[in-house]
C-alpha cells in the first residue's frame, strides 16, 4: 500500500512518516528530496523564488510522478502546500491513500515561529495571516484526505508513532 502523509508546515509530516515506513518496512522518500534531485543546484527555495509558483508545482509533480512509477509499498512526506497543487493531488488519490496529519493551529504557527518569521508571513498580522492560510488549506486537504489522523502535543514521538501505526492498521490492515 502506499500512503501520502500530508498536512500543515510542522505537522509532523516527515518525522512520522519516516518512522511509519521504518516500522512496517515500506519505503519512505520526502517529496523536497525528490525535487531537489532535479533541480541541483538549486535549492528548493532558491528554485521557486527564481521560476515562480507554476514552474514549481511542475516540478514537484513530475518528481513525485517518477517515484510513483519507481516504487510500490511506500511512505511520501509531502510539503505543507502540496494542497496548493491540484493535478499532484489528485495523482495521489489514485495512487494511494492520502493521510492528513492534523495538530492544532496555534501549535503549528507557535512552532513556525520559534525560527523566526518567516516570508510568508511577513505580514502586519501574521497570526491572521496564518489563520486565514490554515483555514484554506485546511479544507482542501480535508477535500482530498482518505483519513485524518489527529496529532496533539506529543507525549513523546515514540508514543505517537504507535498511536499512528495503530490508527492506520485499524483502518488499512497490517
Amino acid at each position: 500500500m502506499n500512503f501520502f502523509f500530508t498536512g500543515m508546515k510542522h505537522s509532523g509530516k516527515t518525522t512520522f512518516a519516516k518512522r511509519v515506513a521504518a516500522a512496517k518496512g515500506l519505503i519512505w522518500a520526502d517529496s523536497d528530496d525528490l525535487v531537489l534531485e532535479n533541480i541541483k543546484p538549486l535549492t528548493v527555495r532558491e528554485y521557486y523564488k527564481k521560476y515562480g509558483k507554476e514552474a514549481f508545482i511542475l516540478e514537484e509533480r513530475k518528481a513525485v510522478e517518477d517515484f510513483i512509477e519507481k516504487n510500490n509499498g511506500f511512505v511520501l512526506s509531502l510539503g505543507g502546500g502540496v494542497c496548493d497543487n491540484t493535478p499532484l493531488m489528485s495523482l495521489m488519490k489514485s495512487s494511494g491513500k492520502i493521510i492528513y496529519l492534523t495538530r492544532d493551529e496555534g501549535l503549528i504557527f507557535d512552532k513556525i515561529m520559534q525560527k523566526g518569521l518567516p516570508p510568508f508571513l511577513d505580514t502586519p498580522d501574521p497570526r491572521k495571516t496564518f489563520h486565514e492560510l490554515f483555514l484554506r488549506r485546511d479544507a482542501i486537504y480535508r477535500s482530498y484526505m482518505d483519513l485524518e489522523i489527529a496529532l496533539g502535543p506529543y507525549s513523546s514521538k515514540d508514543e505517537t508513532e504507535k498511536r499512528v501505526i495503530s490508527i492506520l492498521e485499524e483502518k488499512y490492515g497490517r
